[in-house]
């Protein structure tokens, strides 16, 4: 275990999770440094750890276990280097008829700051995996291929993942707010050399995106829903999948389970289960009341060939999911009269982990990280607890409809393994063989919670190509990178915040306009079909 790695210190464990923030007697650690006293082993202290440091540890957890900074310090790769990498990679991939359809991603920005740790950017490789093959429309999981010795940079075949179409690819590099072009020599020979072997119809510009920035902006609508092709209402989801909700619940296939509260709404919700690929629809409700208390009415939704229709409850929305042909999730969100939306209304559903920057839960990004491990738990409070038992005919459709808890939870267990299955093929390849998958931060929610948080001088350095901050924070003295609004770079502590950083005036952002003041690079801006 590295223990100055924040992340492994706090990840779920159980019993023997290490530390639990403010809470001693939960903490792992505690048990065995601060009461048994039996870590770090006698060998290595003989008179155990000092009284000062544990007394340090103690006001550490109770104080809530904040985050500190470690040091990584790795050689520094550069510019020149990426791009050569690429351009020798592309060189060996064929002729220009395949070499049209390769796309790079990068962590190198990642790697050169020190603050990274070596379990960060596999998390952050992990995440570029398991994003691409969560909107892949291919049959097979597509592990990217590293491109370089340090693994910082990764190349995949778009037509492995079903996007052969390159008109999708210009819809993700459209909104790319760090493209650039160099500005050095030499990088410039690679940048054109790269160019070069595209062809100048398949260029678009970009040797290369970065990965952090494609996990928190491709798992968004629109970028998510194009590149799944997620239709435009739940009525064409089911025809594509071959579903029919109505059938199910006629002939008693479906399976349901109701509960009162959820992880995601203060209000009850149902989730109910068809077979023939791993289909999940939750009917979600902005109140208790009426019709949308499923003790009263849990013979629902409504429709012509309901008999319980008097029993059937009214929903203003859901949440869908289903196992895609690779045995990934994909994830559609609706409002009340099936049309797909691209973020759950607060009064209805939340997101208390504020994945997407906000409470939103937002279709694609959010789902991926609440359903990190796949489908959540179920408990159901309706079979037990529906109002219909004096109603003969209606009782016993409850009971078929919904199952004693041990039938959905061999459910759940049988998709959890078929999809666990596949998110270890995306991303185990990151991690050493006995490392427990489940156990870690979900990649996906790591990378959005990083990325959203403030840019440090650090951070805004190796961004821009600098090995030194201190190299930055010289050029943050000139007038036109001031008037950019980057002074808070030099503040002890200073920082910036990242929408600032990303955001644009006429299509180029801050980021490019400080790229082309320092000397990086010049804005190189993409561009997509309405």
């Amino acid at each position: 275990m590295d223990v100055l790695d924040h992340g492994v210190m706090l990840e779920d464990a159980g019993d023997e999770t290490y530390v639990v923030p403010g809470d001693l007697k939960a903490s792992y650690m505690w048990l065995r440094v601060g009461v048994e006293k039996d870590m770090p082993p006698k060998k290595h202290l003989p008179d155990g750890m000092p009284a000062d440091e544990i007394a340090v540890l103690k006001k550490w957890i109770e104080d809530g276990a904040p985050e500190w900074r470690g040091s990584y310090e790795r050689p520094f790769i550069g510019e020149e280097e990426v791009l050569n990498d690429i351009a020798n990679h592309l060189f060996n991939s064929g002729e220009s008829t395949s070499r049209k359809f390769i796309r790079y991603f990068s962590i190198t920005h990642l790697y050169n700051n020190p603050s990274a740790s070596d379990r960060d950017l596999n998390l952050y490789r992990a995440a570029l995996s398991k994003s691409l093959n969560a909107m892949s429309r291919g049959s097979v999981i597509i592990v990217p291929e590293a491109v370089n010795e340090q693994a910082t940079i990764y190349s995949v075949d778009l037509r492995k993942l079903g996007w052969q179409d390159l008109l999708l690819w210009e819809e993700v590099v459209a909104r790319y707010p760090y493209g650039l072009k160099p500005i050095d020599l030499k990088q410039r020979q690679y940048y054109d050399k790269i160019s070069e072997l595209y062809g100048p119809v398949a260029f678009d510009g970009f040797p290369y995106i970065r990965a952090d920035w494609f996990v928190v902006t491709a798992t968004r609508p629109p970028i998510y829903h194009k590149l799944l092709d997620i239709p435009a209402t739940l009525q064409e989801l089911y025809s594509r999948l071959k579903i029919d909700p109505e059938e199910n619940f006629k002939i008693e296939t479906a399976q349901r389970a109701g509960m009162f509260e959820s992880g995601v709404s203060g209000q009850n919700r149902l989730v109910e289960y068809h077979n023939g690929g791993s289909f999940w629809i939750s009917y979600d409700f902005k109140s208790d009341a009426g019709r949308a208390n499923l003790a009263l009415f849990p013979l629902g939704p409504k429709f012509d060939s309901n008999e319980f229709n008097r029993f059937s409850f009214e929903h203003d929305g859901g949440e869908i999911i289903w196992e895609l042909d690779n045995g990934m999730h994909g994830y559609m969100l609706v409002a009340g009269d099936g049309k797909r939306i691209d973020a759950g209304p607060v009064e209805i559903v939340f997101d208390k982990n504020n994945t997407s920057g906000s409470p939103l839960i937002v279709n694609g990004i959010s789902c991926m990280a609440c359903h990190k491990a796949g489908m959540q738990p179920l408990v159901d409070d309706i079979r037990n607890g529906h109002a219909l038992r004096f109603n003969n005919q209606a009782a016993q459709k409850v009971e078929r409809l919904y199952p004693p808890a041990e039938d959905m939870t061999r459910v759940l267990d049988e998709n959890s393994e078929a999809f666990h299955s596949a998110l270890k093929k995306a991303i185990g390849p990151f991690f050493d063989a006995d490392t427990n998958l489940l156990r870690l931060p979900g990649p996906v929610s790591f990378v959005a919670t990083e990325y959203d948080k403030n840019l440090d001088i650090i951070a805004a350095a190796r961004e821009l190509g600098f090995e030194r901050e201190q190299d930055l924070r010289l050029q943050l003295s000139g007038r036109n990178i001031l008037q950019l609004g980057l002074g808070p770079l030099s503040e002890a502590k200073g920082a910036v915040k990242r929408a600032f950083w990303e955001s644009s005036e006429a299509g180029v952002s801050i980021f490019q306009q400080a790229a082309n003041e320092v000397g990086f690079g010049s804005a190189a801006i993409g561009t997509a079909s309405e």
